[in-house]
C-alpha cells in the first residue's frame, strides 16, 4: 500500500515539473515572440461603429453626444476584434497560452496618448490569432493631466484620411497564466506592423 502511495505521489511530482518546465518553455517562447497586428474588425467606441468615420459630420446626433459625454469623463470602452499574427523563434514547436490580463499603450509620435486594459481570457498560439477584445479606452496623462494634445494628433490625422501606422506605436503588457499563478510580464512588447504595410 504504501510502495502504491509513493509511486503515485512520484508520478505526480514528474508530471508536474515536467508541465512546469513546458509552461517555462513556453512562457521564454512568448516573450521573445515577434508580434504584428495585421487588421482590425467593427472597432466600436461605447456602442458606436466608429470604423469608416472619419470627421464628425459621419456621427449620428446621439452618436456624438454619447460619444463625447464618455470622453469627457474618460469613460470609453471599445470592442473589436483583433487579427495578431505571433511568429515564434521555432515554429515547429506546438505552444498555447492563456493570457488573463493585457495592459496596452498607443503612442503617437512617442507620446503615450491611449491606455486600455482587456479583463477577458484570450489564448494565444502561433500563426495568425483572432482575438475578440472588450478593453476601457483612457487618455494617458502627462504630469498629471490627460494628453488631450496626442488624441487631438491623432483624430486630425485619421479625419485628414493618412495612413497614420508610421506615427503610431501600439504596445500590449500581458498577464500569463502558469500553474503557480498569473505571471506579468515586466515590460512591453511592441506589437509591429505586417510586412509590406
Amino acid at each position: 500500500m504504501n510502495y502504491k502511495r509513493i509511486t503515485t505521489w512520484l508520478a505526480i511530482v514528474v508530471f508536474l515539473s515536467t508541465f512546469s518546465c513546458k509552461q517555462a518553455s513556453d512562457l521564454k517562447a512568448f516573450t521573445e515572440a515577434n508580434y504584428k497586428l495585421q487588421g482590425i474588425e467593427d472597432l466600436r467606441l461605447n456602442g458606436v461603429d466608429v470604423t469608416d468615420k472619419r470627421t464628425p459630420f459621419d456621427f449620428r446626433t446621439a452618436e456624438g453626444d454619447s460619444l463625447l459625454s464618455a470622453f469627457t469623463t474618460n469613460n470609453l470602452s471599445a470592442t473589436t476584434t483583433l487579427f495578431l499574427e505571433v511568429e515564434m523563434q521555432d515554429p515547429e514547436v506546438a505552444r498555447s497560452m492563456q493570457i488573463t490580463n493585457l495592459e496596452w499603450q498607443l503612442l503617437v509620435d512617442g507620446k503615450e496618448t491611449l491606455t486600455g486594459n482587456v479583463d477577458e481570457p484570450l489564448n494565444l498560439q502561433d500563426g495568425l490569432n483572432e482575438l475578440p477584445v472588450v478593453s476601457t479606452v483612457t487618455l494617458a496623462e502627462v504630469e498629471g493631466l490627460q494628453n488631450y494634445e496626442g488624441f487631438s494628433t491623432l483624430t486630425t490625422l485619421i479625419a485628414k484620411g493618412r495612413d497614420v501606422r508610421d506615427r503610431l506605436v501600439f504596445r500590449i503588457k500581458p498577464t500569463i497564466k502558469t500553474p503557480v499563478g498569473n505571471v506579468t510580464l515586466p515590460d512591453y512588447i511592441t506589437v509591429g506592423q505586417p510586412a509590406g504595410s
